[in-house]
């Protein structure tokens, strides 16, 4: 018997040790952990995984980086974003063979890990940073470098980036969840550092704080550096004027040897003034930071701007394979006042370096005929509330701490928070909005005013730029690489602006429409008949619709986008000759079955996605017997779109958007005749009356397919909620229902008054009361910070 219980016991141990190492392999990504930087360490296959919690998974390999995981929109790590049988990025030699060397960890550190490949004339090192870069340096000769390697359908991109190439010595960059690269201020003198804005501390001593400005081009997690830093490891830091989280929104690294510090901004940095960019580092002051988050159903936080409070908007589209030379355009990521689609608003706080005292954090949430208040008084690692919004409608939340129970002097706002509509709107350089209102880049060779540009931010409601009342539709980026200088791109201002006003009066919701026209954009080939090689049908071409379905479903998911415009074909009428050996004329059946090719992939996985297709446009471009030849084939489309959605109709939300071609037949006087940019004829796309018309047209045919949101009642009530305290993130909570007083009843409003600017506005933290006043002037629309 006891040789018996011994070999037991040994068992036991054995399956609890190796239970710990397989645990260890990976850690449980699906968990909301309190970890607050990155994750490295080797296996014991000898493989390295290096994660990010609530952003990425890597698994290096001999081959390289084989596995990738989006922990943002896929916490539990399903699916790997790698194509199969390839690594992300492909080093390969002379004779074509793959670099395969077994992966080591150099160093790791919460804000960036070190993974080296070396064989006897190469190595290969991959410097992983916790905001999504990594930097690649290749030294030795004849190693051709490549990617990313995506898998089919993947939403989530990367982009590869060269920054210097010598014979012996290469260097890269790669972003993680990235269609476009920044536009780096290449350092000549350390290219491995290509992207890290640079300064040294001199002065510190005098004004106890550096500035870091990053350059407008480094949008994505700006990394800062200083040089010859006296002011030990721990720092505040500080972004226009507001004081950031240690580890929500920015990692730091001090290396005491060389008196270098390390900071990642850990969040989305849109193009903008210096002052809503310039960084302010000084030496820690013990001081509490409270953030407020609005997380998705995944239970990640949305991308917050934690200065404004207001959304950050990526619609950046991928160049595909055969993109125009030179850097692609940063310039589409912008932030809108906050707006989600679902009426289940998810809130979550954080204290860092917690005041005595911290009992826990007030959500305070007011709207039309609503207003509500939960305590969750349960330490852990964040604190949560849950609230279901009655109605589409703008919205008001405060966070606020909680000393011994009493509210206290520190919180936060985020004003507007919407619940309501949004559409995506796709299609070519008419959806774009080219040429009625348009800003050129700094520096283009075309005529035309640069004044204003780039368009990142809500601009305020007197300053003569077109904008939406509530803020959230102005002149938006194009997303193609033509008409550009140094590949940023024109803004425009399409239909889309006046269309979220009316929208938001006839339906009585807050509304944004995400622009994601592409000037040259066809249906579903870049070609049609070509003689000489492929027509680059979905994604092997780079100019159509249904090569970048998989981006635009993603644009959908991030945005909770409900309804789709469509109008796209414009491009593939175009062609006029029968032997063009490249591209000849599309016949009807053609188009129909490329938009149903379009349709299908658009609603793939989604099918309650509303869709509309617009019928294309009357036009007059090119010679008379080329605008005859245009016409009748749009006219032929636009058969074809109507019997194609009769047939799609029966099965799927697939309804007929505007007659544009009827419409702009009878009123040609809306549609310019001379591009502006170079004075050559156009004879295509509208004016400023066309696209009032088109914003019109499309209201006209909305405003009668959605419902409009009832008013709000006329005597709302007030609920308090009191959590009972437990051992979980999410306090349980039982609910007590006041009676309100006057002056908690707002002013209804059908659509939002232009008289207040969506820019970002700081103001001291309110007097605290154990039950907010709420505005009689709402919705107010002019987003908040409290800190």
């Amino acid at each position: 018997m006891p040789v018996i219980r011994r070999l037991l016991l040994i068992a036991f141990v054995v399956t609890m040790v190796w239970g710990g190492i397989v645990r260890a392999e990976w850690p449980p990504v699906a968990a909301q952990s309190s970890h607050t930087g990155l994750i490295a360490h080797t296996t014991i296959s000898g493989d390295v995984n290096i994660t990010m919690p609530g952003r990425f998974a890597l698994t290096f390999t001999q081959t390289g980086i084989t596995t990738w995981h989006d922990l943002r929109r896929d916490p539990s790590g399903n699916r790997n974003l790698i194509a199969d049988a390839t690594p992300l990025v492909t080093a390969r030699l002379a004779n074509n063979r793959l670099l395969t060397a077994r992966p080591e960890l150099v160093r790791a550190s919460s804000l960036r890990a070190l993974v080296v490949y070396a064989d006897a004339d190469h190595t290969i090192s991959y410097e992983v940073w916790a905001g999504g870069q990594i930097a690649i340096t290749v030294n030795g000769e004849q190693v051709n470098l490549s990617g990313p390697y995506l898998a089919a359908n993947t939403g989530t991109g990367a982009a590869l980036q060269l920054v210097k190439r010598v014979p012996t010595q290469q260097y890269w960059l790669l972003y993680l969840d990235a269609w476009a690269v920044d536009e780096l201020p290449k350092m000549v003198t350390d290219p491995g550092l290509a992207g890290v804005t640079t300064t040294s501390s001199a002065g510190l001593a005098s004004t106890n704080a550096v500035a870091v400005n990053p350059p407008d081009g480094v949008v994505r997690a700006p990394r800062l550096r200083i040089s010859n830093w006296s002011g030990g490891a721990k720092v505040t830091v500080e972004r226009a004027g507001v004081v950031l989280a240690p580890g929500i929104d920015y990692l730091s690294e001090y290396d005491d040897e060389s008196g270098e510090l390390i900071v990642q901004y850990l969040h989305l940095l849109p193009p903008g003034s210096v002052a809503e960019r310039t960084f302010l580092i000084r030496p820690a002051q013990a001081e509490p930071v409270l953030t407020l988050a609005i997380l998705d159903a995944n239970g990640s936080p949305r991308p917050l701007d934690p200065v404004s409070g207001m959304l950050i908007v990526d619609a950046d589209l991928p160049a595909g394979q055969s993109p125009a030379p030179g850097p692609l355009t940063t310039k589409d990521v912008f932030q809108i006042p906050y707006i989600q689609t679902e009426p289940t608003l998810r809130l979550q706080a954080t204290v860092t370096d917690p005041p005595s005292g911290l009992s826990g954090v007030r959500f305070t949430i007011n709207g039309p005929g609503f207003s509500q208040t939960i305590d969750d008084t349960t330490i852990d690692d964040g604190f949560r509330a849950s609230v279901t919004l009655p109605r589409r409608a703008e919205y008001t939340v405060t966070a606020t701490i909680l000393i011994d129970g009493i509210p206290g002097t520190v919180s936060r706002t985020i004003n507007p928070v919407g619940y309501g509509r949004v559409l995506i709107s796709i299609g070519d350089s008419i959806t774009a909005g080219k040429w009625a209102f348009y800003r050129l880049p700094p520096g283009s060779t075309l005529t035309g005013s640069s004044d204003g540009y780039p368009f990142t931010s809500p601009p305020p409601s007197d300053s003569g730029y077109p904008r939406s009342n509530d803020g959230r539709n102005y002149p938006q980026s194009d997303n193609t690489q033509t008409d550009s200088a140094g590949y940023q791109n024109i803004y425009y201002a399409g239909y889309q602006i006046e269309l979220n006003d009316l929208l938001t009066t006839c339906l009585n919701s807050p509304v944004f429409i995400l622009n994601d026209g592409l000037s040259g954009i066809r249906t579903a080939r870049d070609l049609y008949g070509n003689t000489t090689g492929s027509d680059r049908i979905g994604t092997s071409g780079y100019l159509n619709v249904l090569g970048k379905a998989n981006v635009y479903r993603q644009h959908v998911t991030d945005l909770g986008a409900e309804q789709i415009l469509l109008q796209v074909g414009t491009n593939d009428a175009t062609a006029t000759s029968t032997t063009n050996i490249y591209n000849n004329l599309m016949p009807a059946s053609v188009y129909k079955e490329d938009l149903r090719a379009v349709i299908n992939a658009l609603r793939q996985d989604k099918p309650n996605l509303a869709l509309w297709v617009a019928r294309l446009p009357w036009r007059n471009d090119g010679s008379a017997i080329q605008a005859a030849t245009r016409r009748a084939t749009t006219q032929a489309f636009n058969a074809s779109i109507v019997e194609l959605v009769d047939e799609l109709d029966d099965s799927a939300p697939v309804r007929l958007g505007p007659d544009f071609y009827a419409h702009f037949e009878t009123n040609q006087s809306q549609i310019i005749t001379t591009n502006p940019t170079n004075g050559n004829a156009d004879n295509i796309h509208p004016n400023a009356d066309g696209f009032s018309a088109m914003a019109t047209l499309w209201a006209n045919v909305l405003c009668a397919d959605l419902p409009r949101e009832p008013d709000p009642p006329l005597t709302p009530t007030t609920t308090i909620y009191i959590p009972t305290v437990i051992s979980t993130s999410t306090p349980s909570t039982t609910s007590v229902t006041t009676s309100p007083t006057a002056t908690t009843s707002p002013t209804a409003t059908a659509s939002p008054t232009a008289t207040a600017s969506p820019t970002a506005t700081m103001t001291p933290s309110p007097t605290q009361r154990n039950a907010p006043e709420q505005s009689t002037n709402f919705p107010i629309y002019i987003p908040l910070v409290n800190r």
